[in-house]
């Protein structure tokens, strides 16, 4: 958290990996190699770190996260336009990139909320360039956004499936489309997995940090305090903080890779063992990513009845949005795609309201487009935009 001018808070230590970035030590904590935390924001931030000094630090960290909100306002505007939305529906789903709370408060933190949204606003500006190279480019896009924020890597199977069932063109045609936005996606993987076969001996493609965001979500623990604890309870305190204990003892001598398999079993077995808690679990968890407002139990209340006052009227927008069939509809579908993919992740992950933060792009772009009431000259501009689409796809071979 940008806490002040002269210092900077770093609770999940990108500043530190940076630094050792910077020092040539490599992506290490203390001393040793990780994979435990996914590795570009850390080398957006080495630049940064290895010219400026503690006092200029925060500066520098602070224009970094104006240019890239900057950025991605800039390309939700753009691709509205690039959709056929309006100049004002445009200028709209802008406005709700700029201005979400949830998205403004994140901007401040030395975290990976920032980057991710600017990524996906680039993947979507991507996808809507015609052929090979709007899939290419789209695939990079998704690539680097896993590579920022892991949660973002099933985006990219759901939204090439979207384009397989959406997309203009024959059926060969969009199987080739889809087969070039995976195959982009993973070479841009490709480099940080080979590193890591290197270091631990196999392939890790995201990071090591997998199986303890799930079993922090999915442990007797946290069932008992949260799930049947009493309405609105977070999880924190003595019980939480045994529960961090016990993990560190049970993977102790374990390598990464191993304590990453090791929690997630963990998770699993609870998941088999008790299947209507983590039933319960997942609905609760899914209600906190789309929830009006952050917790009572953290938050002031006058900035939960400012969040819930910005996204009823968004949430509004965004259901209407989504049963239009001008969403349904490529590249536009890449939006609702993304928006469930992140969704059926954090069905079994830990979260709260700040995880939808990188996805506020996709939510800008369908909910800007929303209409109550849709005229036939809208319709006719529609079949003519589908028309240029299938057109220009057949030329182009994708």
């Amino acid at each position: 958290m940008l806490t002040g001018l002269d210092r900077l808070d770093d609770p999940d230590h990108y500043l530190t990996l940076a630094r050792s970035l910077a020092d040539g030590r490599g992506f290490a904590l203390e001393g040793r190699p990780t994979a435990y935390r996914p590795p570009l924001y850390p080398l957006i931030l080495a630049p940064l770190v290895g010219t400026l000094d503690r006092r200029w630090l925060p500066f520098g960290v602070g224009g970094l996260h104006l240019a890239l909100g900057a950025g991605t306002v800039i390309l939700v505007g753009w691709t509205a336009r690039r959709w056929g939305l309006s100049t004002a529906r445009g200028l709209a789903a802008a406005a709700i990139a700029a201005f979400d709370p949830v998205l403004v408060v994140q901007s401040r933190a030395v975290m990976t909320e920032t980057p991710a949204a600017f990524l996906v606003a680039a993947s979507l500006a991507a996808l809507t360039v015609v052929g090979s190279l709007g899939a290419v480019l789209g695939g990079v896009g998704f690539g680097l956004a896993s590579l920022c924020r892991p949660s973002l890597l099933p985006a990219a199977l759901v939204v090439a499936a979207a384009s397989l069932s959406f997309g203009p063109g024959a059926w060969k045609t969009r199987a080739i489309r889809a087969g070039l936005l995976m195959l982009a996606t993973f070479a841009t993987l490709s480099p940080w997995a080979w590193r890591n076969a290197r270091i631990f001996g196999e392939p890790v493609w995201t990071t090591t940090h997998g199986g303890y965001t799930l079993a922090l979500a999915n442990n007797p623990v946290y069932y008992a305090d949260v799930l049947d604890g009493p309405p609105g309870a977070v999880w924190s305190g003595p019980n939480q903080a045994r529960w961090f204990a016990e993990v560190a003892v049970s993977t102790a001598g374990m390598t990464e890779p191993e304590a990453d398999r090791a929690l997630r079993a963990s998770a699993l077995k609870l998941l088999r063992e008790r299947p209507r808690d983590f039933l319960r679990a997942s609905v609760a968890r899914v209600g906190r990513l789309w929830g009006l407002a952050p917790s009572g139990a953290v938050y002031p209340t006058w900035l939960r009845l400012g969040t819930a006052a910005w996204t009823a009227p968004l949430w509004l927008a965004l259901a209407v949005g989504l049963t239009a069939r001008s969403t349904w509809r490529w590249p536009a579908a890449s939006a609702p795609a993304i928006l469930l993919a992140l969704t059926l992740v954090h069905v079994a992950y830990w979260t709260d309201l700040r995880m939808r933060a990188p996805i506020v792009p996709a939510v800008a772009l369908i909910a800007s487009g929303a209409r109550l009431s849709r005229s036939k000259d809208a319709g006719r501009d529609d079949r003519e935009r589908l028309s240029s689409w299938i057109k220009n796809s057949d030329h182009l071979g994708v």
